[in-house]
């Protein structure tokens, strides 16, 4: 392609649109670098009105020192923005070996369906059962209502599943049987909040070790509270055998998951408690997604929350206890082997 390659928005409110939480341009800008660096990008914005200051704030944060021209359409081959190409098309098209993508009918509408892709393509390949036909689903769309604002951070979501499993632990610690039911159910909900954080995080390229780890202590303390709140909530009935379940759960759990975030860190310098889950992995065993799937924290949290609504937490606790003890001692056993290997 002879002519330089630039991009045409209908208008300045389609390019400072948030798209998935980023402005449109802004998008454009990040697939604009990683196919052409060290190019300008050239911009035609329909009505010659002015990109928004949180729009050209966000192309300096995703492509620090790139430089914007809003050149004359004579002298510029001109994709549509609005079909916000990726990288690779973006190639193709100044190689000559693809057409430019074909203007959408609506631009508004265009943008409206890439949102919603993007927020689809947040879910991890390794999310457990219940996350994906259940938690995701919800987290997600939570997810894509918050993105519609500029100012949403992770950070704001993983506030909101600290908040909620303060108020997990408030209802357990009520001491009443309908306390505990309650308690499950923020349980379980804090379940699905937790992903919104991290969904937020891939859909604005904002993900860090540091969010990251503050999202695994935080759902490792909801995990270690609820069983410890179901406790405290037995031995408030005066169940003392079941309050003794619930407190013996919780220290092995508190017991595996430092064992593990304390290797992440050692080995990634990020703390999180997949360990165990990807030594599984690596062996190739057909039943490792399967009991992936089953030790997942989505399908524990449901089951427990099942439990409790049928009123018999108290014999699901037995089970899930004997269950965090065979963990344990396969994180151990685990990460014993793969220390020796690496000897």
């Amino acid at each position: 392609m002879s002519s330089p390659l630039g991009y045409r928005f209908s208008s300045s409110r389609t390019a400072n649109r948030m798209v998935a939480g980023v402005p449109a341009a802004a998008r454009l800008a990040k697939a604009h670098v990683a196919a052409l660096p060290g190019t300008p990008l050239l911009l035609v914005l329909g009505d010659s009105g002015p990109l928004a200051p949180l729009t050209r704030a966000e192309i300096t944060r995703l492509a620090p020192g790139l430089v914007i021209e809003l050149p004359a359409t004579a002298d510029v081959t001109l994709l549509p923005a609005e079909a916000l190409p990726d990288a690779a098309t973006i190639r193709a098209v100044q190689a000559g070996l693809a057409a430019a993508p074909d203007l959408p009918a609506d631009p508004e509408m265009a943008l409206r369906k890439a949102a919603r892709v993007i927020v689809r393509s947040t879910a991890k390949p390794g999310d457990g059962i219940i996350s994906r036909h259940c938690n995701r689903p919800l987290s997600q769309a939570a997810s894509a209502a918050l993105l519609r604002f500029g100012w949403i951070r992770p950070g704001h979501a993983t506030l909101l599943t600290l908040l909620t499993a303060l108020a997990m632990l408030a209802s357990l610690l009520t001491g009443t049987p309908g306390g505990l039911v309650v308690g499950a159910l923020l349980f379980q909900t804090a379940s699905v909040v937790d992903g919104i954080d991290g969904e937020i995080a891939r859909a604005t390229f904002r993900s860090s070790k540091a969010g990251a780890s503050l999202d695994s202590i935080i759902d490792a303390f909801t995990n270690v509270a609820f069983l410890a709140g179901a406790g405290c909530n037995f031995w408030m009935q005066g169940r003392a055998e079941d309050a003794l379940v619930g407190m013996g759960a919780a220290a092995v759990m508190a017991t595996g998951l430092a064992i593990l975030g304390a290797s992440a860190l050692r080995r990634e310098g990020i703390v999180h408690f997949d360990g165990a889950k990807r030594i599984q992995e690596q062996t190739g065993s057909p039943n490792a997604r399967l009991l992936k799937d089953l030790t997942s924290r989505d399908f524990y949290c449901f089951a427990l929350l099942l439990a409790a609504l049928a009123g018999v937490l108290d014999a699901a606790l037995k089970v899930f206890l004997a269950a965090v003890i065979v963990w344990l001692m396969t994180i151990i056993s685990l990460l014993s082997a793969q220390a020796r290997g690496q000897e």
